[in-house]
């Protein structure tokens, strides 16, 4: 029963892509789990793994030293979020700003050149041309 609410499902990145990265950075990764029984850790589509893997990349050798671990990864209002828990230093910060300042350009779905874009009922992504006509989005 949904109460006359739509609902919206949540971006999801293919599990091959996800396992891949919890494999290759076991320490960012380690006790990241999904929020939601049945859905992926990474709450985003796949147009965004590159950019996922060349933060985990930098972010592996500090989570062994200092303990860092993520606790959420995915899509919030057209942009990629991560949260940790740990010690969160101003160049981590840095990297996640021009991690989120990337995926603001960056399609969702398929990693092409991108803009925020919105959906009637509200919902905004960031998708390229092609993929917003598809998905019924229309510019911001």
């Amino acid at each position: 029963m949904n109460n006359g609410k739509s609902f919206i499902k949540q971006s999801e990145m293919n599990r091959e892509l996800e396992n891949t990265l919890v494999a290759t950075y076991p320490a960012i990764y380690r006790s990241l789990e999904p929020r939601y029984s049945g859905a992926c850790r990474f709450e985003c589509d796949d147009g965004w793994y590159h950019l996922i893997e060349e933060l985990s990349r930098k972010l592996e050798a500090k989570a062994c030293t200092t303990g860092l671990l993520a606790v959420e990864v995915g899509e919030k209002l057209g942009s990629l979020r991560v949260l940790f828990r740990g010690d969160v230093t101003s160049t981590v910060d840095g990297w996640l700003a021009e991690i989120a300042s990337q995926s603001r350009r960056t399609c969702e779905r398929c990693s092409r050149p991108a803009m925020l874009r919105r959906r009637k009922e509200g919902r905004v992504r960031t998708l390229c041309p092609t993929c917003a006509a598809a998905m019924d989005y229309v510019l911001e």
